[in-house]
C-alpha cells in the first residue's frame, strides 16, 4: 500500500486564535502553522503548498465553506480538513458550532459555522477516495453524531460518511485544553509530536489508526480528555504519513528527542507497548471502555510512574485552561538595529492607574503611555533611529502604524498587506520602514509619506521576521520553507538565499557590521551566515525545541537566542565562540530578545514577563511581570525607554536601573 498522492490531495487547515468576545487562543496559531509545515514536509507527507488552504482569525463563514467546497471538488485522492479553536454547542447540546472570530457563546449561530453544514459539503465529495477530518475544540465529539439523537456507538459508526475518518479532541460533553505552559493545544500537540518524531517499532508508514491510538494513549496517560474516533471502514488501516522514527534494532531513540523527557518517555512507552502487543492492526471501534483498553491505560500509568528519574518530567503538569480560556497570541520577532539618539520624554498618561511602576531587582519599568488604535493583536514594534517615532504591526488587522512617541498621537497608517503582519524594522536613517507578513511578502514604506515603495516577493511562504542591516543597504527575512533571504534594500532584488535550516525560520538578525546574519528556527538550530559566502556557523545541539528569537548586541560582542525551551543562551566569549551561558527563569516560551544600546543589558520576554540580564556575567538584573501579553519589545535608541507590543495596543515604559 502507498501513501495518499500529495499532488491529487487537498488540505484545508483552519486555526482561529483571536476572538472578539471569547478568550484568545495563541497556541492554536502555533499548532496550525506547525501542522501545515509538517504536512508539507516530504519526510511526513509532502503535500504541495498550493494544495493547502490555511485560514486564520480573519476567516468568514462563507470563506470556510467555500474553501471546503473547492477542496472537495479538486480532490481525487485524499481530502484533509483540520479545525482548531473554540467549539460551541446549541442550547440542546446536539449541534457543534466551530467558532470564528466574531462568535457569541450565548448564540453560537452568530459568528460560528455549524459542523452540519461542513459535513453536507464533505458528503458531496464523491471524487475523494479518503476524507480525514480532525477537530480540536471543546465538545468536538458532537461532530460524530450530527443529526442524530441519543444513539449507540455502533449506530454512530453506521451513520459515518463512507471513506471518511473523523478524529476529535474530546467527547460531545468534554472540553479541550490549551496548556498555559504549552506551545500547542494538548490534542494537536500530541498529533504534532507523532508526525515529527514517528512511532518507534512501527512500520515505515503510519496508518490513521496508529496515529490515533498513539495520540489517545499519550493523552490518557497524562489525564487529559479522551479523544474520539469515528469511521466504520478500512480507511483507518491505510497508510497516511511516513514514520520518522528509527526502526527496531537501528539504534537508540533519535537524538532529536534528547533533552525532552516527555517525548522520550512517550515514545519509549509506545515502543514497549507495541512490542508486547505484536504488529497486527489494532481495533478501531469502541462500544465502551473495554478491558483491553483499561489494561493499556493502567500499563501506561504504571510506566509513567516507574520511569527512571532521568526520563521523568521534574515539573508538575502545567496548569491548563479549556479552549474557552487561554492567553493571547504570540508571534515571532527580529532583532532591530538602533542608532544613538535621545528619546523625547512623553508626559504620563492621565489615568488614575498610570503611570505604573513594575519590576523587581535592579530594573524597573514605569508606564508612560499606551498607544491604541489597532483592531487586532500587535505583533511587532520598533523605534525610529532618532527615537521620535514608534512603528507597530497590527497582526490580523494587516496595518502598519506610526506613532509620535512624545504625544502618543497616531501619525499615519500603512495598508497593502493581504494577510497578518508579523514584524517591522526601521532603516538606519529612519527614512524607510520594512514590514513582514504571512502574505509571503516584505514591504518597504516611505516613512515621510506612508506610501509603499515596493514589495519584496519570492518567499516560499509566510514571512515571520525581517531586519535591516546597520548600513541600510540590505534586508534579511526568514519564514516558512527553511529559507533565510538577503535582499537589496535599493531595488528589492534578492542577493542571497541560505537554505541550511531544515524547517521554518522564526527569527533573523543582522550583525552590526552588516556582514553576518543570524537565524533561529523550528529545527532547533541557531545559524550564523557570512554574507561573503566563506563560512557558516551552526549550533544544532544546544536547543531541543524551536528557536523563536535571536539577537546581536550593537557592538557585536554578544549574541543570544531562545525559544520554546524557556531558556536563553548567551554567547559572549570572544576566545571561545562556541561557549554559551544558559539563562533560566522563564516559565513560558520566549517571544523576543534584544540587547540595550550600551551593550550592557540583555532583555528577554515570554508571553507574560520581561527579564533583564547582565551581558558580561549572565546574572539576573530583575524581572517584570507584564500586565498583558508580550509579542515583541524594543529598546529606545538611547536605552531610556522600552516599548512592548501585545494585545491591541503598544505600551511605552520608562526604564529605570
Amino acid at each position: 500500500m502507498t501513501l495518499p498522492d500529495p499532488e491529487n490531495s487537498r488540505a484545508v487547515v483552519i486555526g482561529i486564535d483571536a476572538y472578539l468576545r471569547l478568550e484568545p487562543l495563541p497556541a492554536v496559531r502555533r499548532g496550525r502553522d506547525r501542522l501545515v509545515a509538517l504536512l508539507r514536509d516530504p519526510d511526513v507527507w509532502g503535500i504541495p503548498a498550493r494544495n493547502v488552504t490555511v485560514l486564520g482569525a480573519d476567516a468568514t463563514r462563507d470563506q470556510v465553506l467555500t474553501a471546503v467546497k473547492d477542496a472537495v471538488r479538486e480532490t481525487t485522492d485524499t481530502l484533509l480538513l483540520y479545525f482548531a479553536g473554540h467549539g460551541l454547542r446549541d442550547r440542546g447540546a446536539q449541534q457543534l458550532y466551530l467558532a470564528l472570530a466574531g462568535a457569541d457563546d450565548e448564540h453560537p449561530q452568530i459568528g460560528g459555522v455549524a459542523y452540519q453544514d461542513i459535513r453536507q459539503i464533505l458528503m458531496a465529495g464523491h471524487r475523494a477516495r479518503r476524507r480525514i477530518v480532525i477537530i480540536d475544540c471543546c465538545y468536538s465529539g458532537l461532530a460524530g453524531s450530527m443529526g442524530t439523537d441519543r444513539v449507540s456507538r455502533g449506530e454512530l459508526y453506521d451513520t459515518a460518511i463512507e471513506g471518511s475518518y473523523l478524529l476529535t479532541s474530546a467527547s460531545s460533553t468534554q472540553r479541550s485544553f490549551a496548556p498555559d505552559d504549552g506551545a500547542y493545544p494538548e490534542f494537536t500537540g500530541e498529533l504534532i509530536g507523532i508526525l515529527r518524531y514517528g512511532i518507534p517499532g512501527a512500520d515505515d508508514e503510519l496508518t490513521l489508526d496508529e496515529v490515533w491510538q498513539a495520540t489517545r494513549a499519550a493523552l490518557l496517560a497524562r489525564g487529559s480528555p479522551e479523544p474520539q474516533q469515528f469511521g466504520q471502514n478500512a480507511l483507518g488501516r491505510l497508510p497516511w504519513v511516513r514514520n520518522r522514527a528509527l526502526a527496531p534494532g537501528e539504534g537508540p531513540l533519535p537524538r532529536r528527542l534528547a533533552g525532552d523527557p516527555l517525548l522520550v518517555r512517550r515514545f519509549a512507552t509506545a515502543a514497549r507497548d507495541r512490542a508486547r502487543q505484536g504488529t497486527g492492526a489494532r481495533p478501531r471501534s469502541r462500544s465502551g471502555p473495554k478491558p483491553l483498553w483499561w489494561g493499556l491505560v493502567a500499563l501506561l500509568v504504571i510506566l509513567a510512574a516507574t520511569t527512571p528519574l532521568w526520563l521523568r518530567d521534574d515539573d508538575a503538569k502545567p496548569e491548563s485552561r479549556p479552549s474557552s480560556s487561554a492567553p493571547t497570541p504570540e508571534a515571532t520577532n527580529a532583532a532591530r538595529p538602533s542608532a544613538p539618539a535621545t528619546s523625547p520624554e512623553p508626559e504620563p498618561r492621565p489615568s488614575p492607574s498610570n503611570p505604573d511602576t513594575v519590576g523587581s531587582g535592579q530594573v524597573r519599568l514605569t508606564l508612560r503611555r499606551t498607544f491604541e488604535g489597532h483592531t487586532d493583536f500587535t505583533t511587532g514594534v520598533a523605534f525610529s533611529p532618532d527615537g521620535t517615532l514608534l512603528a507597530s504591526a497590527g497582526g490580523d488587522d494587516k496595518t502598519v502604524r506610526l506613532w509620535d512617541v512624545a504625544t502618543g498621537e497616531p501619525i499615519r497608517t500603512m495598508t497593502g498587506h493581504t494577510d497578518s503582519l508579523t514584524s517591522v524594522s526601521f532603516s538606519p536613517n529612519g527614512a524607510v520602514l520594512a514590514s513582514a507578513s504571512t502574505d509571503r511578502t516584505v514591504r518597504l514604506w516611505d516613512v515621510a509619506t506612508g506610501q509603499e515603495i515596493r514589495a519584496l516577493t519570492g518567499s516560499k511562504g509566510a514571512v515571520y521576521s525581517v531586519a535591516f542591516s546597520a548600513t541600510g543597504d540590505k534586508l534579511v527575512s526568514g519564514g516558512q520553507g527553511n529559507e533565510v533571504r538577503v535582499w537589496d534594500a535599493g531595488d528589492g532584488e534578492p542577493l542571497d538565499v541560505f537554505t541550511d535550516h531544515t524547517d521554518d525560520v522564526l527569527s533573523v538578525a543582522f550583525g552590526p557590521q552588516g556582514d553576518t546574519v543570524m537565524s533561529g528556527g523550528y529545527d532547533h538550530a541557531v545559524k550564523v551566515y557570512d554574507l561573503g559566502g566563506q563560512w557558516t556557523w551552526s549550533d544544532e545541539d544546544t536547543f531541543h525545541d524551536a528557536v523563536t528569537a535571536v539577537a546581536y548586541s550593537p557592538d557585536g560582542t554578544v549574541t543570544a537566542a531562545g525559544g520554546y525551551e524557556k531558556t536563553v543562551r548567551l554567547w559572549n566569549d570572544a576566545d571561545d565562540p562556541d561557549k554559551s551561558i544558559e539563562l533560566t527563569g522563564h516559565t513560558e516560551p520566549l517571544t523576543c530578545l534584544a540587547v540595550s544600546p550600551d551593550n550592557k543589558i540583555l532583555a528577554s520576554a515570554d508571553s507574560v514577563s520581561l527579564r533583564f540580564w547582565d551581558t558580561r556575567t549572565g546574572d539576573s538584573l530583575g524581572e517584570v511581570n507584564h500586565p498583558g501579553y508580550i509579542n515583541e519589545f524594543a529598546f529606545s535608541p538611547d536605552g531610556s525607554m522600552v516599548a512592548t507590543a501585545g494585545g491591541r495596543s503598544v505600551q511605552l515604559w520608562r526604564l529605570e536601573r
